[in-house]
């Protein structure tokens, strides 16, 4: 797969448009939020009590001998953490049992916590030898916990399978890697996806949801002239569209050496101001929360949201008659919003020889049987897995196309990333969008205040 030509977001790492607990509704909005405040908290804690800068923690014990492809050591019990607790749970426990009986001498005691509660605990569990061996991660919440020294690198596992970018895409895989070692294995990408109501659309003579600009535009009139108050709903929780406007209009959240908080340029204010437009306009209400529930009811026909709603409609509102497609191209160039899940490996794993190598056996296995785990919404990391008929025929397959994942911006590797999100660009969104500030002088004092904070980080974790 060819890089994109359209620079990526940095804050997006990305090639270049576009589950219920990955993105989930929790995830993709206030849980996510809090999650970012509570791993924050935990990391800048942890490095206090020290002493020292998190980037200054001792090394990870190293494995004895580089994994082989395989596991043949003798009967052993390893530990998974994962924040899948909603209707992407039992893919994953079916995943887990499939992996039991193919490799019947390791043992995984799977436990899924709400992401929050995951990236509180991690540190400090593993860090008493009580935490797991091997935890699901989202991708920009990986450079935090390997500055900190809680998981190790992985590239002795992927240099023995001779894994390369052209088993994912370029993206996810570059995702992975910070100060150029490897710490994440990529099982899943997701994204924002545009949804919209077939009858609605039908009803002011659209076909198919609008792929640019101009025709948002003309499908909002027309929706509007068949009776549809607000044909689209925009929340002020929707940052992703932000960070995806962002990319399109050819900005960035960071400067390309992740120094310089960059989020608050011409670009930038073009995103939001195009968002807020939206509401002065009457095009999304003034007040729009729960997007999910307005699309399902029929108030409003167009939304953009992330791909847990997928499994959230065939749950809840079986036999809506519904499309999906990749996020429309706003600016002068596509790009959306991506992340993803990564398997990562922690120091506790490697504080026991057999232990280790059966942690990297799992997260192998696991990767290259990842055909199952589209059931959960999400769209296989590994392009094998995409190629099966368990993605094919998923509805989330539209947004596997080769130019649509050259498009995906995947936030790049800053340490306390999440952190300086909510505190910053996120509530610049929120308050634009409410009308309670102008987008320019909104994205004006985030900047300043993600700009304290990066720097503050870089110093914190010792980088």
């Amino acid at each position: 797969m060819t890089q994109s030509p359209h620079p990526a977001p940095a804050g997006p790492v990305g090639a270049g448009p576009a589950a219920r607990s990955t993105a989930r509704r929790g995830i993709g909005r206030r849980h996510l939020l809090a999650g970012a405040g509570i791993a924050g908290t935990a990391l800048t804690a942890a490095a206090c009590s020290g002493g020292q800068s998190i980037g200054g923690a001792e090394a990870p014990p190293a494995a004895a001998e580089p994994f082989s492809g395989t596991y043949d050591g003798p009967d052993v019990t390893i530990t998974f953490w994962n924040g899948f607790t909603g209707g992407d749970g039992p893919y994953m426990k079916q995943l887990v049992a499939e992996f039991t009986e193919a490799n019947p001498a390791i043992t995984v005691e799977q436990s899924s916590l709400e992401w929050p509660d995951l990236y509180s605990k991690v540190v400090t569990a593993t860090d008493a030898g009580s935490g797991p061996d091997v935890a699901a991660m989202h991708l920009d919440q990986l450079a935090s916990f390997a500055a900190r020294g809680t998981i190790v690198p992985l590239d002795d596992l992927t240099e023995s399978l001779g894994l390369t970018a052209s088993d994912f895409t370029p993206a996810v895989w570059q995702g992975g890697v910070f100060q150029d070692r490897r710490y994440g294995i990529p099982l899943d990408m997701f994204t924002i996806a545009q949804y919209w109501s077939t009858p609605m659309l039908a009803s002011a003579g659209l076909e198919s949801g609008p792929a640019t600009a101009e025709e948002f535009a003309a499908a909002t009139t027309a929706l509007q002239g068949a009776g549809v108050a607000a044909p689209f709903w925009i929340s002020p929780d929707n940052w992703q569209i932000f960070v995806s406007l962002l990319g399109q209009f050819g900005g960035s959240l960071y400067s390309e050496d992740l120094t310089t908080v960059t989020f608050g340029d011409e670009a930038g204010v073009k995103a939001l101001t195009w968002m807020r437009d939206l509401v002065e306009s009457g095009v999304s209400p003034s007040d729009a929360t729960d997007l999910a529930t307005a699309f399902k009811n029929g108030s409003s026909a167009i939304i953009h949201e992330l791909l847990w709603l997928i499994n959230d409609i065939e749950d809840t509102a079986d036999g809506m008659e519904y499309g999906i497609g990749p996020f429309p191209m706003i600016g002068d160039a596509p790009g959306v919003f991506a992340n993803s899940h990564h398997f990562a490996l922690t120091k506790q794993a490697d504080a026991d020889e057999d232990r280790g190598q059966a942690a990297r056996m799992f997260i192998s296995w696991m990767s290259e049987n990842s055909a199952t785990w589209a059931g959960s919404g999400n769209i296989p990391a590994r392009a094998s897995a995409r190629q099966d008929v368990v993605f094919t025929e998923g509805r989330q397959a539209p947004l596997a196309a080769d130019d649509v994942l050259e498009s995906f911006l995947f936030l790049q590797q800053v340490p306390g990333s999440r952190e300086i999100a909510a505190d910053s660009y996120q509530r610049a969104v929120s308050r634009a969008v409410l009308g309670e500030e102008e987008p320019e002088a909104a994205l004006a004092a985030a900047v300043t205040t993600a700009q304290e904070m990066l720097d503050r980080n870089r110093e914190l974790y010792g980088i």
